[in-house]
């Protein structure tokens, strides 16, 4: 889990001025008063979410372009970078590698299985023989899946969760000294400061 804590804050406020009866009744003040507190509230909760959506397709372009010392046999982990954007607890937002690539080729390989591409979703002619047991489905549905059912730890505010739809990614950067998320994971904090705008 990824905890972006920022060093410093700049100050940043919303006034709201609303005319008030001076000689009315508190209540009518009070009532006044909390309407314009909420739409604070939903203009700040609407700035913000706007701002983590563009985060979230910040960081699977990043993984995307990032992509280092491993080849796309069937097309399934380049095009199942996801983020899940969540708002108190509950998912409602997804962005995946998949929307603006070609689709795989095929589904994922299982363990012991077998494939030969002619051509592969590189363009090369090859064969390949599954490492891993996997579902045996396209990499982007279960991304799509998992982050459906993720029950992210923050039930009150916004939370991003990022992965892969392919059971062997941590194989190819562990085996082949490769980059999957890894270092999309070490530059999400620039990546999350970078796509901050002041609020106009």
């Amino acid at each position: 889990m990824l905890t972006v804590i920022p060093e410093t804050w700049e100050l940043r406020f919303i006034l709201i001025l609303q005319k008030t009866n001076v000689m009315g009744n508190n209540t009518d003040n009070k009532s006044l008063l909390d309407a314009g507190m909420k739409k604070a509230g939903e203009i700040v909760s609407d700035f913000i979410y706007n701002y983590l959506v563009k985060v979230c397709e910040a960081l699977v372009d990043d993984a995307v372009k990032s992509k280092r010392g491993w080849s796309s046999f069937t097309g399934n982990t380049i095009t199942s970078y996801a983020c899940g954007l969540y708002i108190d607890g509950r998912f409602s937002y997804y962005y995946s590698s998949g929307d603006e690539m070609a689709q795989p080729i095929r589904v994922k390989l299982t363990e012991d299985e077998y494939a030969y591409l002619s051509p592969d979703y590189d363009g090369k002619n090859r064969g390949l023989r599954g490492t891993m047991k996997t579902d045996g489905d396209y990499g982007e549905d279960f991304s799509l899946n998992f982050l459906k059912s993720y029950k992210p730890d923050c039930n009150n505010g916004f939370a991003i969760v990022m992965c892969t739809g392919t059971e062997y990614s941590t194989y190819l950067e562990n085996r082949n000294n490769a980059n999957v998320l890894t270092d999309t994971f070490q530059k999400a904090q620039n990546i999350l400061f970078s796509n901050l705008k002041p609020m106009k």
